[in-house]
């Protein structure tokens, strides 16, 4: 049974409460913070919100299933983390954390596969609209330091290609299933697109949940406000598109763009 709506939105208060503590007491970069989320996520979903894990990439799925073009999208995805790894090894570099890091991308990988070969036309009609906003926001966000001056332009297109392959199938197990998949999943339940306040109280929890990451000092603290914001307004939209769609792939492939090509612009 579904608990009432104002209980749910305590419990997702204290989950991310408990998210982000847990990143501020232990100090945790980006990796652990992020892999943090997958046993966290696992534990509400099926402990709290008492859903099955596969609604966690398709709305409307209860049972994971891979076709065969799912097996072949899989395959495509798994291809980088297991080079990753198997360099890392052979470079003696390899660590538990970013074993545990590539791990993490190769069972993503099955989600993706899961999730791109259940498109529609619909579905692909709003990927390509939410990557298209996407572009507009976020590109107009990373290139402003540029803008003005405060930084030099030289893009590593390198890194930001083995980013991307890397934040597609990992979008499949952290952050876009923490926020878009479980908790606005479980504070709105309906498909329609009602309900913004509830895609801003998500989308400014999301915000918050970088603040471990995020305020370290090393970047102005307007730029991090800024962020903070930004990072807001995009992800009701990273809502919107996953309610219109049901589909984690729609706002995880615009969001692993989007952080693809932060990294090629530092």
């Amino acid at each position: 049974m579904l608990a009432p709506i104002h209980i749910r939105y305590v419990l997702t208060i204290l989950f991310m409460v408990l998210y982000i503590s847990l990143g501020f007491i232990f100090r945790l970069e980006a990796v652990s913070y992020l892999l943090l989320g997958v046993p966290l996520t696992v534990i509400f979903q099926l402990c709290i919100a008492r859903q099955p894990l596969p609604k966690l990439w398709l709305r409307d799925s209860d049972k994971f299933r891979l076709n065969k073009l799912g097996w072949t999208i899989t395959l495509c995805f798994i291809a980088f983390p297991i080079y990753k790894t198997i360099q890392l090894a052979t470079q003696d570099e390899l660590t538990l954390l970013n074993l545990g890091y590539y791990f993490a991308t190769i069972l993503g990988a099955f989600g993706a596969g899961y999730c791109y070969s259940n498109f529609t036309k619909k579905t692909a009609n709003n990927f390509l609209l939410c990557f298209g906003i996407t572009a507009i926001l976020r590109m107009g966000f990373y290139f402003l330091p540029f803008l003005l001056g405060k930084s030099e332009f030289n893009p590593d297109y390198i890194r930001a290609i083995k980013s991307l392959l890397t934040y597609i199938p990992v979008a499949f197990v952290v952050e876009e299933v923490v926020f878009r998949g479980m908790l606005d999943t479980y504070i709105h339940q309906s498909k329609q697109l009602n309900g913004v306040w509830s895609a801003l109280f998500i989308s400014v929890l999301w915000g918050l949940w970088h603040l471990p990451l995020s305020a370290d000092g090393s970047k102005p603290i307007w730029f991090v406000a800024l962020g903070s914001i930004t990072i807001s307004l995009w992800g009701i939209i990273l809502c919107i598109f996953r309610r219109l769609t049901g589909n984690i792939a729609v706002p995880g492939f615009s969001h692993a763009f989007a952080d693809a090509i932060r990294d090629g612009l530092k």
